[in-house]
């Protein structure tokens, strides 16, 4: 083989073989597609009756009495909501209760019944949800699961504000 040949076919290696690897690894299923969200994505959304609209929302579903674990969530949610820093004036803490309780809940956080047409929103019972400007909740977050949740709710809901239409 003459010099340039060896130039030419090295060169088309150095092109190639990655192409041909990237192939290999795809079809074979090697490879693993990373998600951009931290919660789970609800499928389909869920739209909130009398849902006071400008504001993004993480709110808390409240079934039950809030005791012990309820209040730690609620104390974790509005640590979460500290934590979003200027993101925080465009976002509201946000309490859906089942029923008319008053209980342990701080004034700084909305209140909204779930109403008869929102009953599947029960079935979140003391997660995180994300509510766009709209009404509409779009993403759960299970708090059970440690403070990867609180980090992941601040990143979703930041990433949420920054690439939003509502302003």
């Amino acid at each position: 083989m003459r010099s340039h040949q060896k130039t030419m076919l090295l060169l088309a290696s150095v092109f190639l073989v990655p192409l041909i690897l990237a192939w290999v690894v795809l079809k074979m299923g090697w490879f693993e597609r990373g998600a951009l969200s931290h919660g789970q994505w609800l499928e389909p959304p869920m739209q909130l009756e009398n849902y006071q609209v400008g504001k993004w929302s993480i709110a808390q579903v409240i079934k039950d009495d809030c005791l012990d674990v309820c209040s730690d969530n609620l104390a974790r949610l509005n640590t979460a909501w500290l934590a979003l820093g200027i993101a925080k004036q465009k976002t509201q803490r946000l309490a859906l209760i089942s029923e008319a309780k008053e209980a342990n809940i701080d004034a700084g956080y909305a209140r909204l019944a779930i109403t008869q047409s929102n009953q599947g929103l029960a079935g979140y019972d003391q997660q995180w949800l994300v509510v766009d400007p709209t009404g509409w909740v779009i993403l759960s977050y299970q708090p059970a699961q440690g403070d990867e949740q609180v980090k992941g709710l601040i990143t979703d809901v930041k990433r949420l504000i920054k690439n939003s239409r509502f302003q």
